[in-house]
């Protein structure tokens, strides 16, 4: 009789326990560096960088740099720039041998990190007009990691 009573009341539980939602919160993104690339042919600091290029000569030199907003990551990364060409209407190829790697320190505040190998503005920023010489579309992507 007892053994009984007991599946009884488990199976009204069971009746009752009824899925009412399914609650998905919003991507968390913790330790991150945001910001966007900005390309430039003059290679000046204070110049405009557009988020967008686009040149008549596929000889022309033209730089990139990440500007990062304030209220960012904090503390030593390595970031590895890779020029990418555009394979069809949605693909993107790395381009190989056109890759630079920067060490730099990110201090948490607005900041502007150029292609040079401390991340600091300097005449030598790297050229990515050397690997475009081919008529197409390109983007140069960087990876920051901490270090």
């Amino acid at each position: 009789m007892t053994l009984v009573t007991v599946l009884s009341i488990v199976a009204v539980v069971s009746v009752y326990a009824v899925l009412i939602g399914t609650f998905t919160g919003g991507e968390v993104t913790v330790g991150s560096a945001g910001g966007y690339i900005r390309y430039n042919v003059n290679n000046v600091d204070s110049g405009t960088w557009n988020v967008t290029l686009i040149s008549d000569n596929a000889l022309l030199a033209w730089y990139s740099r990440l500007e990062i907003p304030s209220g960012g990551y904090s503390g030593p990364v390595k970031i590895t720039w890779q020029l990418q060409n555009k394979t069809d209407a949605s693909n993107w190829a790395n381009v190989t041998g056109a890759s630079q790697i920067t060490n730099t320190v990110l201090t948490g505040g607005a900041q502007n990190v150029y292609t040079s190998s401390d991340g600091t503005f300097a005449t030598g920023n790297h050229d990515w007009g050397a690997h475009s010489e081919v008529a197409g579309a390109y983007r140069v992507m960087a990876y920051a990691e901490s270090a």
